[in-house]
């Protein structure tokens, strides 16, 4: 599946390639793409929740979740800082653990990457509101593994989140590496509202 992005002005409209039949908006020429391994199959682009506007969605091998999304831009932003900014909210979380916190460029754009392990449903990770993980009703706690990696662009930030089971490592992370091997960045020159 290739998946092409171009977002306008104050909205953002995803829509993934299959057999050669696309979706795009009309608007500014701001192209982002990404082609998951043919066992990830589209999901809503809201199935899962994001702090941005989300742009695309897959469900994934061993009930693993794939979610590309945007958020405001950061101004000034680097590619470390924001690993380290990343990897310092996420060690607040309770039985989290950080693993990786580095920056990488992919799609021709440096880029912060952090992962991390906490309790989660394979597909994301608990929610935490009292300071416990919480199951969801009718779903067990596994240690889940999340991989982000955010990009700082001028007029937002792109984000691309996996989440899988810690238990499927070893199929599952090779499948993020060819996953990011066929991304594609565009810039941005305008801000955009995503809230």
């Amino acid at each position: 599946m290739l998946l092409a992005f171009r977002v306008a002005r104050g909205f953002a409209w995803a829509g993934a390639l299959a057999l050669g039949c696309g979706c795009q908006s009309a608007a500014q020429p701001n192209n982002f793409g990404v082609a998951p391994p043919a066992a990830w199959r589209p999901a809503p682009p809201d199935a899962y929740t994001v702090p941005g506007t989300p742009l695309a969605a897959w469900k994934g091998p061993e009930g693993s979740s794939l979610v590309v999304y945007r958020s405001l831009p950061i101004p000034q932003a680097t590619a470390a800082g924001m690993a380290e900014e990343m990897a310092n909210r996420l060690a607040n979380l309770p039985d989290l653990k950080v693993v990786v916190r580095r920056t990488e460029t992919w799609g021709g754009q440096e880029g912060a990457r952090v992962e991390a392990i906490a309790p989660g449903t394979g597909d994301a990770l608990a929610a935490t509101g009292t300071g416990t993980p919480i199951a969801p009703e009718g779903r067990d706690l596994v240690p889940t593994h999340r991989v982000e990696l955010g990009f700082p662009r001028s007029g937002d930030t792109l984000w691309i989140c996996w989440h899988y089971p810690a238990s499927a490592e070893g199929e599952l992370a090779p499948q993020v590496e060819s996953t990011l091997r066929t991304l594609r960045i565009g810039s941005t020159t305008e801000a955009v509202s995503t809230y």
